[in-house]
């Protein structure tokens, strides 16, 4: 959420309520003729899948938060990649457009829920980790083609993800034992991917279009 302040992303469950669901893709729709697509991009969705925090630590619109920065600097992270190895223009054009919008997605959610204690990330976790570096062995078409089967599928969760949370915007109510803290931290999170959902659509959008010319 990969223009405005997007778009990853997404970038990083979204949600361990109803919304866990609703993020899970068919694997069928990105397995390439490669065999390698599903695993790389199942990997990008396990953890751009925004799931709630059950802790009691950490609520769930903390979760949401701390993973989506997650999604967010994967997707800045992988757009640098790409810029470096890809070989169509329309990646490169892509990758641009994913580093300069996931980098204003994620100073907007940082301003959204500054002083909640909302950890940010310092490096990519493992299973982001792990992408990048089968992605880094690849040049070329073959980067291509799995560079941009991984961000249809990331941002296809994303948007599921977002579309919940968006749903909710303004919405959130103080349950028995909420402090108004917690209600503010939901509402700073329901408006920020509110605003963050057109751009992750656009970008889910443009990264089908791209990568049907990559097969």
């Amino acid at each position: 959420m990969r223009s405005s302040g997007w778009f990853a992303l997404a970038c990083v469950a979204f949600l361990t309520m109803a919304c866990e669901s609703k993020g899970r893709l068919d694997g069928n729709e990105t397995t390439s003729t490669t065999g390698t697509t599903r695993s790389d991009s199942a990997a990008y969705r396990d953890d751009t899948s925004l799931t709630a925090g059950t802790s009691g630590q950490t609520s769930a619109s903390g979760s949401f938060a701390e993973q989506a920065m997650m999604a967010n600097t994967a997707e800045v992270k992988l757009g640098e990649l790409a810029a470096a190895h890809a070989q169509n223009s329309a990646v490169k054009q892509f990758a641009q457009m994913m580093v300069r919008d996931h980098t204003k997605a994620e100073n907007e959610l940082k301003q959204a829920v500054k002083g909640h204690h909302i950890e940010e990330p310092t490096h990519l976790d493992a299973k982001h980790q792990a992408l990048y570096d089968k992605l880094n062995q690849l040049k070329g078409a073959d980067f291509d083609r799995e560079y941009m089967a991984a961000m249809v599928a990331g941002h296809r969760d994303v948007k599921n993800m977002l579309t919940v949370r968006a749903n909710q915007a303004n919405t959130a109510q103080g349950t028995s034992g909420s402090s108004s803290d917690d209600v503010q931290l939901e509402n700073a999170v329901n408006r920020w991917a509110s605003k963050a959902l057109p751009v992750v659509s656009q970008h889910l959008q443009k990264a089908e279009q791209i990568s049907g010319q990559t097969k």
